[in-house]
């Protein structure tokens, strides 16, 4: 193999090489290049182009073949990929488990085809970041618990607002993934009490490891990730579109109105779930303002052409903040370059 050429996937006379130097993932068949995929490289973003297949090799399942190489080397490496290829999006439609490999912050040409999944995936995306950020060993012991705190409340707010939305829709599903999602949402909490506690020194935490607290709360943000977006898959072809948007908006409005703290002990599921977290989200407003806990709020209301509602459902930019901007400058900014 070449200096700018890496394999991904060899067996059986077929390979899949990463070509760095001309940009393309490369599917070879007995050595003879059959078929490529286009790509582009931005920071740690890969940004997925077109598929093409040789005309005498379609039929034979080597496009699907080169895809998943191609995602399966992406998600081991914890690359993030922005898709503008058909055949892709029609992989990761039939194979919903792979969305997990999608930049949320950076979506395709089409932000509205999948509102409940850009939704889900931009939550997850944060929670990723401030995850992240929370074992940054360049943070002082104050910023760290700061940034812990943040991840603690939106992953909490997250989990509670699935349980009252998505864990209703899943029981029309299937059985078995409700039970999954609950299941893993009752640890997924437990599991925030404990990160939480050990940060702000809680008698009862302080000998666990902080390394394996926050191993132990990534497993499960990743378990709940791919029950979620396979749950999410099935009720946007159950609902179709109109229906999968009404999921998203309800979902995000439920983000806000959903507590800031886990409660792992309490109903998750019902009627009784939904009135624990109406009656948690009142004692932890009032907790929170008490000790001026900084944390994010709802966005408020633009008066330009889309709400900033819709901005954080859709993932696009701000209609009036760009129109500001321009009308400041005098100068013509390029969409594609935001």
């Amino acid at each position: 193999m070449s200096e700018v050429s890496r394999e991904l996937y060899g067996r059986d006379g077929v390979t899949v090489v990463e070509n760095h130097k001309s940009r393309r993932y490369e599917l070879l068949v007995a050595g003879t290049i059959v078929g490529t995929l286009d790509f582009r490289i931005l920071g740690r973003r890969r940004v997925l182009g077109h598929t093409e297949i040789a005309a005498d090799h379609r039929g034979r399942g080597l496009g699907t073949g080169l895809i998943k190489a191609v995602l399966d080397d992406l998600i081991s490496q914890g690359i993030r990929v922005t898709n503008y290829c058909p055949a892709v999006d029609c992989f990761l439609h039939a194979q919903p488990e792979y969305l997990v490999v999608l930049d949320a912050s950076h979506p395709s040409m089409h932000p509205h085809s999948a509102p409940l999944r850009q939704l889900v995936h931009a939550q997850h995306a944060r929670l990723r970041e401030l995850a992240q950020r929370s074992q940054d060993p360049g943070l002082d012991g104050f910023e760290r618990r700061r940034v812990t705190d943040q991840f603690a409340a939106v992953a909490a707010q997250h989990a509670a607002a699935v349980a009252d939305v998505l864990l209703t829709a899943a029981r029309t599903l299937s059985g078995d993934d409700a039970a999954v999602l609950l299941d893993n949402l009752k640890q997924f909490e437990q599991a925030l009490r404990v990160l939480k506690g050990r940060a702000y020194g809680d008698a009862r935490f302080l000998g666990l490891s902080a390394a394996e607290t926050w191993r132990e709360a990534q497993r499960l943000l990743d378990e709940h990730e791919a029950t979620e977006v396979r749950i999410v898959s099935d009720l946007e072809r159950l609902h179709g579109a109109d229906g999968a948007t009404d999921l998203a908006r309800t979902l995000a409005k439920r983000q806000w109105s959903s507590p800031t703290r886990p409660h792992p002990n309490s109903p998750h599921a019902g009627v009784a779930g939904r009135l624990a977290h109406q009656l948690w989200r009142i004692a932890d407003s009032t907790w929170d303002e008490l000790e001026g806990r900084g944390l994010p709020t709802e966005p408020a209301e633009h008066a330009n052409q889309h709400s900033a509602f819709s901005h954080y459902l859709f993932g696009t930019p701000d209609d009036a903040r760009s129109m500001s901007e321009s009308d400041t400058t005098h100068t013509h900014q390029d969409p594609g370059q935001q």
